[in-house]
């Protein structure tokens, strides 16, 4: 362990123990009016609706006498502290009668209701509380409410029992902190592996000298990250100091070659002619074509060169674009000769890419078995997903034995660059209704897996689960949560902490 690594350690924890002794300074107490003969354990309530948290602690009531009641109450959309509003708390006893409401206009701390009022009878009464704050009206059902006669002691085990780490509520409200339900969803297991962005085999083009010469000063030279159309003059070449390979040789040949096909296919006409006049034989018709036939497959080159070959005048060679596309590298300079066959620059349309993503050799049998695919590109925040399967290797690469799958990519945007590398997943299954929690949820301890459950507002116990596949930021969990727990989803790495200073020695299991 590094020593910055040591120093955070020591930090987190401090900042823990410092929210820890600012609970235990700045925490109401349950409210009584007098103390029993021997000091009796409060009884905790933890509720939830579908709107709120509920966490209550009272020193069990006795009959005509004040009882006292601490109400915490959370918002659960966002698990902070309700700030305004009233409260209502219905006790409505069990055996029938008229019920008895004690209220407060106002929270007497942020989030907290100090609440106080006699019950007169002994017995057992529902509970129900009831806020009007501004924005936020709920009705929360708590557990029932045991009021004792006068002398009477609680029964053993009355108290609820909270779990082995101790978190406030003051500590909980002012950090990132959340807690819920598992969720099921519908989650897609993946490979992943590495990728590369490079050109589509027939999008790319070396534009080269046709012929011998010197690049022209007349027309300046595409620029790197100039789009150029199909057919569009991106060069100018001036005829050489000497006619070999230039224009003029090239013409000079051409002339001569389309002669000879004038000359052969003469001589070809006459032999027939005089073998059905039976004055020639049919050897000699035979040889007239042969050299009919050779002499017009050495003009066919040549004359195809001429076509694509297109003067500007002066005996300068146009040098056109072969196809649409961005300039990516420019190979020669304005002024300087080159020779026949000599690159001048580098031509890529951009408008669609290939994926390559190197599929390691241990995943090959399930990547096969889909075409789906999202990759993402560091410094760009969106997920792409490609818009075919163009092909699947039949031979791994034998340096890093993975097997190379290419994805067609549109990129009519062109944001995405040749070039970039990619972090890819390719979908292999699908599993449904999938007990889940945001990956944030988890912690990882000695290669196994944690969540923080909630069992109580204030306490937590630390969990091990065994994970699943993972989807859009959610984890599967296949052992270790029933459902019905809820766990702590945002700010784990808090309950983590205050579970490391609670094992330090920390007090963390004070009286309310």
């Amino acid at each position: 362990m590094n020593h910055y690594t040591t120093v955070m350690k020591y930090f987190g924890i401090m900042l823990v123990l410092l929210f820890a002794l600012a609970g235990c300074t700045g925490k109401e107490q349950a409210p009584t009016a007098a103390k029993h003969a021997n000091d009796v354990e409060p009884v905790r309530v933890t509720a939830y609706s579908a709107k709120s948290e509920l966490f209550m602690e009272y020193e069990p009531p006795v009959a005509g006498e004040k009882a006292g009641f601490l109400v915490h109450l959370t918002r659960l959309s966002d698990f902070k502290p309700v700030t305004e509003g009233g409260l209502k708390m219905v006790f409505t006893p069990a055996t029938g009668g008229e019920p008895t409401t004690l209220s407060l206009p106002a929270p007497t701390r942020t989030g907290i209701y100090k609440v106080e009022g006699p019950l007169p009878a002994p017995g057992k009464y529902g509970l129900k509380l009831i806020t009007d704050g501004k924005g936020f009206g709920d009705e929360i059902a708590a557990p029932e409410v045991l009021v004792l006669n006068k002398g009477e002691k609680p029964a053993a085990g009355a108290a609820a029992k909270g779990g082995a780490i101790a978190f406030l509520k003051e500590q909980q409200w002012p950090l990132d902190f959340m807690v819920t339900l598992p969720a099921k969803k519908d989650l897609g297991s993946f490979v992943t592996a590495t990728g590369e962005l490079v050109p589509v085999t027939n999008a790319e083009a070396t534009v080269a000298a046709p012929l011998a010469g010197i690049i022209s000063t007349t027309k300046q030279l595409p620029f790197i990250g100039k789009k150029v159309a199909k057919g569009e003059v991106v060069a100018l070449i001036d005829p050489p100091v000497r006619p070999e390979g230039g224009i003029g040789q090239l013409s000079a040949s051409y002339a001569e070659a389309k002669n000879r096909v004038a000359l052969a296919q003469k001589e070809y006409d006459r032999s027939k002619r005089l073998y059905e006049a039976k004055i020639a034989p049919q050897k000699r018709v035979e040889e007239a074509e042969l050299t009919l036939a050779s002499a017009k497959a050495a003009l066919e080159p040549l004359e195809k060169a001429v076509g694509s070959v297109k003067g500007e005048g002066n005996g300068r060679i146009a040098v056109r674009a072969p196809v649409s596309g961005t300039v990516v590298e420019v190979t020669a300079g304005a002024g300087k000769g080159v020779e026949a066959g000599q690159p001048i620059l580098r031509i890529v349309n951009t408008g669609t890419l290939w994926l390559k993503v190197n599929v390691p050799a241990t995943e090959i049998g399930a990547a096969a078995k889909s075409l789906n695919a999202t990759f993402t590109v560091a410094g760009l925040p969106d997920q792409f997903k490609p818009s075919r399967l163009v092909s699947v290797g039949d031979m791994l690469d034998p340096q890093t034995r993975t097997l190379p799958v290419l994805f067609e990519v549109p990129n009519q945007s062109g944001r995405l660059k040749v070039g970039l590398f990619t972090s890819v997943a390719i979908r292999t299954g699908s599993v449904t209704g999938a007990l889940s929690v945001p990956k944030d949820a988890l912690i990882e301890d000695e290669g196994r897996w944690f969540v923080f459950s909630q069992t109580s507002g204030e306490s937590f116990d630390r969990k091990e689960v065994k994970v699943g596949i993972e989807d859009a930021g959610f984890v599967q969990i296949t052992e270790g949560l029933k459902g019905d727990e809820r766990v702590v989803t945002r700010g784990a790495y808090y309950v983590k902490q205050a579970e490391s200073a609670a094992k330090g020695g920390a007090d963390q299991g004070h009286a309310h």
